[in-house]
């Protein structure tokens, strides 16, 4: 990109300093002077060497400012797997606390044991009843940090883009602007770009389940060989996600904002299970702008989602009543441009900021928001369980309250493994 987000590393540096001479030993707090003047390029190459040493550093580096939650993902279970082969019990400290740094607690807690620590380590935490506190001293900074630097991408994107949020500011909407999408008309999105014929086991489910539960709505199956039957891109977009400097995640958030935008309708991501008739919630359905939501303000969110919706709307379950939604053709136009200026994201999550700014800049984008009911609120439980056995988490437990499930086809899932819920919903889609 033609210009950077630059970290303020100094002004964590001081942060972390106050932080550490008020809960822990102040030597603790000499290890952040080096933080200053630490290069991000350089963290490649610290591995597992000195992990305790460069604590600090790590938590910010690693854990903010250009890791993606899949990066930090394999870097714990790369130190798992490390952790149970090895023997020395230094090594096993800094694997230990390099787990605290990826927000791995439960693993973290498991290597801990009076045998492990040497004798200043057991000085330095009060034999170990500082270690609670430091876990929350970790979680907290984790929170700031992650707030901080979903302002400064956001100041950075509204600054840039002054004059495009400045446009849709007065968006008015009405029968003429924007007419409803009559009942029959209204779509259901489901893409992957590979094709039919190439869908991973999880993704397979996902669409059978759709079929089972859409009714008498029609699904519409995109791919690389028909998106240009729906919808026209701008050259310089097509040319970057040929040239591979567009991923295909992204080129499918392209997209599903230019769909919903010229045809209104309902999407889903390919890894969205429908466990209900969809026919039970049409009141969703004929809302302006529907989305899953787990929170009516900002104010109460909770400190665990950390992507600038704060759970407030779901990119991956989206839905328009209405054509040309102000907030659709907004993010539209703001993709148009982002990528005729840049090569590659800024942050995985740019749809979630181009929302975070319409919904604080255009009036009739905060009212569509604030009107969706909390719904789904349960969206990421499911996930969690499939390795575990059915018989322990029935249909009826499984799904209370949800008809739409978020999932991971790249989530570590015993694809199978007999007697699980994973197995169980296979066998409910017709997946083999």
């Amino acid at each position: 990109m033609e210009e950077k987000i630059i970290p303020d590393v100094e002004f964590f540096a001081q942060e972390i300093n106050k932080e550490l001479k008020e809960s822990l030993p102040v030597q603790r707090a000499k290890l952040t002077e080096r933080l200053i003047n630490f290069s991000p390029e350089k963290i490649s190459e610290l591995h597992l060497q000195d992990w305790y040493g460069a604590y600090w550093k790590i938590l910010d580096f690693v854990q903010y400012i250009n890791e993606p939650p899949q990066n930090r993902e394999n870097l714990a279970k790369q130190l798992i797997e490390v952790a149970n082969r090895e023997q020395n019990p230094v090594k096993r400290q800094y694997i230990a606390f390099a787990l605290l740094i990826c927000g791995k607690i439960k693993e973290f807690n498991a290597l801990i044991n009076k045998n492990l620590w040497s004798k200043n380590l057991r000085e330095d935490f009060d034999t170990f009843f500082n270690f609670n506190k430091l876990t929350g001293l970790a979680a907290d900074l984790r929170i700031r940090a992650n707030v901080r630097r979903n302002q400064q991408i956001k100041n950075f994107l509204f600054n840039k883009y002054a004059d495009l949020i400045k446009k849709y500011a007065d968006s008015k909407v009405n029968d003429k602007t924007c007419p409803k999408v009559s009942p029959k008309h209204y779509q259901i999105y489901f893409c992957w770009l590979q094709g039919e014929e190439n869908l991973p086991p999880v993704i397979q489910c996902c669409y059978n389940s759709l079929k089972f539960n859409a009714g008498k709505y029609k699904i519409v199956f995109i791919d690389e060989k028909n998106f240009a039957d729906y919808v026209t891109l701008p050259e310089h977009i097509l040319k970057k996600f040929s040239e591979g400097k567009i991923s295909r995640a992204h080129f499918s958030d392209i997209i599903r904002i230019n769909l919903l935008e010229q045809y209104g309708g309902l999407w889903l991501d390919s890894t969205v299970l429908v466990t209900e008739p969809l026919e039970n919630y049409k009141e969703f359905w004929k809302m302006p702008f529907y989305t899953q939501k787990f929170f009516q303000e900002k104010s109460s969110f909770c400190p665990y989602i950390t992507t600038p919706s704060y759970g407030r709307w779901a990119g991956f379950i989206q839905g328009a009543a209405i054509l040309h939604n102000p907030l659709f053709a907004f993010m539209k136009e703001f993709y148009n441009e982002y990528w005729r200026d840049y090569d590659d994201v800024i942050d995985y999550v740019l749809m979630d900021y181009m929302i975070d700014m319409a919904y604080e800049n255009i009036p009739v984008v905060k009212k569509f928001l604030d009107d969706v009911p909390i719904n789904n609120n349960r969206v990421w439980s499911l996930l969690k369980i499939l390795n575990l056995p059915y018989s322990q988490y029935p249909y009826e437990k499984i799904f209370k309250g949800n008809f739409l499930n978020k999932l991971n086809w790249k989530a570590n899932i015993d694809l199978q493994a007999p007697g699980t819920v994973f197995d169980a919903i296979k066998k409910r889609y017709g997946v083999q």
